[in-house]
């Protein structure tokens, strides 16, 4: 007979970390950004924009952080978030590889990486519990 499953184990622990280091990773990422947008923004010849794009991404930042958290505490609402962000910053890295190839494979790359860590680390944490 086998023993229950209670939590995750050492080695989805460590996809854990994977996973929330990424998601941490690019949430920094986006908060430089936020600050590089808001400080273009005043000289920006459409600041509407550029300080849209600004509150945009701080607000992406703040929200992956609790995220990244959650992830690292193998919460199960985290994976949700956190793989719905890695479709989307994947989705928006290949459309951006059209005209920045670097930046968008980088992105993309990025969000399948961290992706893939998310739905490994994840598993134990969709597991139904019993």
């Amino acid at each position: 007979m086998t023993e229950p499953h209670h939590g995750p184990t050492s080695r989805s622990r460590g996809w854990s970390r994977a996973a929330a280091s990424g998601l941490g990773f690019e949430a920094g990422l986006l908060g430089v950004a936020a600050v590089a947008y808001a400080i273009y923004a005043f000289s920006s010849p459409e600041p509407e924009f550029t300080a849209g794009l600004a509150a945009f991404a701080g607000i992406v930042a703040m929200t992956l952080v609790p995220v990244a958290r959650g992830l690292a505490r193998g919460a199960r609402w985290a994976v949700s978030a956190a793989v719905t962000w890695q479709v989307l910053l994947t989705f928006a890295g290949v459309t951006v590889a059209g005209t920045q190839p670097l930046i968008g494979s980088v992105a993309a790359i990025l969000g399948i990486a961290v992706g893939v860590a998310v739905v490994v680390a994840g598993r134990d944490a969709l597991r139904p519990a019993g």
